[in-house]
């Protein structure tokens, strides 16, 4: 690992097999039009409901029924434009992707890409700088106070800057704090369309260039008339060359369940993502497979366990934190843990929010072997 400038990633992008295989551009461009669909039968639902009311009730209304379809229609106009740069980067990565065995695994329905429009949000929006400091703040800190000196010592030495692998790493704001501090990173995602968000901000890094309309379907537990067609602009900031890291697509246990990656990083960083594996247990050996000893482990989220697994497959495993510590335990020094409530990707102006319960722990690497991973060949 060599540092080569003040903002720098591990370059692990030269190989196929670390991007999107053919079933995931298309199975998300399948997610795309499924939402356009859907977004246009809310028009229509909205459209109908409002002219179909008797004069009477049209009368008690603050704005007439066209008025309200309208800002509709051009809210979800603002959302098409970012739709279409999306589509854009879909269908390039389509271009070159490989064919691969194993069958997409991709959630169905409208929800998906309203789930990317939020989580779009809070990484990348003025309005989620509330949402995302909750949690980033501690892990940035926790990291600083870990390598800071190693950090400044490399900006004087040949010594490479500390290395930082982000599994999960959604649509790439953790990421880009991270390294905009200096430090090399390697982030990771399994999710495809979070992997084409991320992609999405790489090819549209002048600040505020996309202004879609992210909540314009939204049209329950409202506060005022315009909440859910209110234009949020993204990104927040200029997003400079070099400052956003490459990404390899896959699961973190999988693509780390090599010898080469034994003791790579000096740090590993966990944002909303540790419940996502359906195997933590292997989750927390191939981190202690990756990390260096006296390596960090920095996590930030909940124990909800809510992603789409195979449950025929039986992979789930939805361990209390007393057992997840226990198992962490084995292979590091648990020295910091704090119960903190935040929201993730939730709608700010909404009236009804879910928030989690997060667990945040800095934990140390110590010398214990992490059994059963590094076994899996590199592949060429």
């Amino acid at each position: 690992l060599k540092r080569t400038s003040q903002f720098c990633s591990l370059g692990v992008m030269a190989s196929g097999r670390e991007r999107p295989p053919v079933w995931a551009p298309t199975g998300c461009l399948e997610l795309l039009r499924q939402y356009s669909e859907h977004a246009a039968r809310e028009v229509e639902r909205v459209r109908r409901n409002l002219y179909g009311m008797s004069d009477d009730d049209k009368g008690e209304l603050i704005r007439n029924p066209g008025e309200q379809v309208k800002q509709l229609e051009e809210a979800l106009e603002a959302n098409k434009l970012l739709l279409d740069a999306l589509e854009e980067v879909m269908k390039k990565e389509k271009e070159i992707a490989k064919n691969s065995p194993r069958k997409s695994n991709l959630p169905v329905g409208t929800k998906p890409v309203q789930t990317l429009l939020q989580t779009l949000v809070r990484e990348w929006s003025a309005e989620g700088l509330q949402e995302r400091q909750t949690c980033f703040d501690k892990l940035l800190a926790a990291l600083d106070a870990h390598l800071k000196e190693k950090l400044e010592k490399s900006k004087t030495s040949e010594e490479a800057a500390p290395a930082v692998c982000i599994p999960n790493a959604s649509v790439g704001r953790l990421g880009f704090e991270v390294t905009s501090r200096g430090y090399q990173v390697e982030a990771c995602e399994g999710r495809p369309l979070q992997w084409f968000g991320m992609e999405l901000m790489r090819s549209n890094a002048t600040a505020e260039v996309l202004k879609p309309a992210p909540f314009s379907i939204n049209t329950c537990n409202r506060l005022k008339f315009q909440d859910n067609v209110r234009v949020t602009a993204m990104p927040d900031l200029q997003i400079k060359d070099g400052t956003l890291p490459e990404q390899r697509f896959g699961q973190f246990t999988q693509l780390y369940d090599t010898k080469d990656a034994l003791g790579r990083f000096d740090a590993v960083m966990t944002e909303h993502s540790l419940d996502l594996s359906p195997n933590v247990f292997r989750f927390v050996r191939t981190a202690a497979h990756v990390l260096k000893p006296g390596g960090l482990w920095v996590n930030f989220g909940p124990l909800a366990y809510d992603a789409d697994h195979d449950e025929a497959a039986g992979l789930g495993l939805e361990l209390s934190w007393e057992e997840l510590k226990f198992a962490i335990e084995h292979f590091f020094e648990v020295q910091e843990e704090e119960w903190i409530d935040a929201l993730y990707a939730q709608n700010s102006q909404s009236l009804m929010q879910m928030q989690y319960t997060c667990i945040y722990f800095k934990a140390i690497r110590n010398k214990e072997p992490a059994p059963g991973i590094g076994e899996r060949k590199q592949e060429q």
